[in-house]
């Protein structure tokens, strides 16, 4: 009920002879027109007294949850989704044919069980040599832990699998500016991840047009520029590339920029020379900026496979390494490679994107990575 006022009803201090002359109900009368209140809503003195379910108890105050943190539940769940479902053709091909091993698993002295993982792993491009160890210490393991269930073996699988993965994962950005130079073969991604990495990176950035050779990469960065409102310096197909990442180095101390992502050409690690023009730039950066560059990140196409982790074994020897950015899990049913590339490279993987979006890229999560690729489906 709403009150208005003050809740009192005006009084005739003097009523008029009508209202003297009217009936006047009877104490009785009155009493009996009362409302007996319901049978809920009556305590006895011993219970008010006592406390014992009398009041009704005061509703719990709940407290405000705290807007960081339940956004970065979601993020965080989000992107757990996202790299399950662009996981989605490794795991139905891969984990697939595990379930159907693993549910088969009685004894870990049974041979043709090992045999039949190996296989399996070699399937999914984890490589001979990796597939060898990982096998190794499971069997191993299990032996010295006595697993008998499919369920333990499987858990098992994804702790080695989390510590062939682990390593470092985070970028240098501490000076100012920072050089990134990102290297990789054409067609893996390099400059989309390089305009993603724009928004993911702090601070301002600044990108610079070092693959001269097809002027579809230098539109191509330019676009990107466009998109997150990031300065690029470029010159015109078939400059030398060093004079660009030169001029590029002069602009970012000249603005005060955060971060300067260099792009370079997509050099097949067959062709000498080009690696060599690599070397080039690498030196003239050195040279003009001691310490740079302070991040050599190399983007990796998941759907080649084997022949993915050799190009990273050659880029390692030629432009060291300090990262890897596997891209396009989302369009290969051969997870397994960031198994290889993380044994036999020796170069932690650092970020991963399952798609095209911005969100889609992500820092590289050894546990949540062998979760998605060995888990249930």
């Amino acid at each position: 009920v709403v009150e208005e006022g003050n809740g009192h009803h005006p009084v005739d201090l003097e009523p008029d002879d009508d209202v003297l002359t009217e009936d006047v109900p009877t104490a009785e009368e009155v009493q009996a027109e009362r409302k007996e209140p319901a049978a809920a809503d009556v305590w006895t003195v011993e219970e008010v007294a006592s406390g014992e379910e009398a009041l009704p108890e005061p509703s719990p105050v709940e407290e405000e949850p705290n807007a960081e943190a339940v956004a970065e539940a979601q993020e965080s769940a989000g992107w757990f989704g996202r790299l399950r479902q662009g996981l989605s053709r490794s795991r139905n091909s891969f984990v697939g044919q595990l379930n159907a091993a693993v549910a088969e698993f009685r004894d870990v002295d049974d041979e043709e069980f090992w045999e039949r993982v190996e296989e399996i792993m070699i399937s999914s491009d984890v490589g001979v040599p990796t597939t060898a160890k990982l096998v190794a210490e499971l069997e191993q393991e299990a032996l010295e832990k006595n697993i008998t269930s499919g369920a333990e073996l499987r858990e098992l699988m994804i702790e080695h699998a989390t510590r062939m993965l682990e390593g470092p994962v985070e970028l240098d950005v501490s000076n100012t500016p920072t050089v990134i130079l990102m290297v990789g073969v054409n067609g893996t991604g390099k400059t989309t991840t390089i305009g993603k990495l724009s928004r993911f990176l702090p601070g301002t950035t600044m990108f610079a047009a070092g693959d001269t050779f097809r002027a579809a990469a230098i539109e191509q960065l330019q676009t990107w520029g466009e998109r997150t409102g990031t300065p690029v310096v470029a010159r015109e197909r078939g400059a030398d590339a060093a004079a660009v990442a030169h001029e590029a180095i002069e602009a970012a101390r000249r603005e005060g920029t955060d971060v300067l992502l260099i792009d370079t050409a997509g050099r097949l690690h067959t062709k000498v020379n080009l690696m060599a023009e690599l070397d080039k730039v690498q030196r003239v950066v050195r040279r003009q900026l001691p310490g740079a560059p302070h991040e050599v990140l190399m983007t990796v196409d998941a759907t080649t496979g084997q022949n993915g982790l050799r190009q990273a074994q050659m880029f390692k020897q030629v432009a060291g390494l300090t990262g890897i950015i596997l891209t396009k899990l989302d369009g290969t049913a051969k997870g397994g490679i960031a198994l290889s590339i993380a044994n036999e490279v020796g170069v932690p993987i650092k970020l991963i994107s399952v798609g095209e979006k911005v969100e889609d890229l992500h820092p590289f999560d050894a546990r949540e990575f062998a979760e998605a690729l060995f888990g249930d489906l």
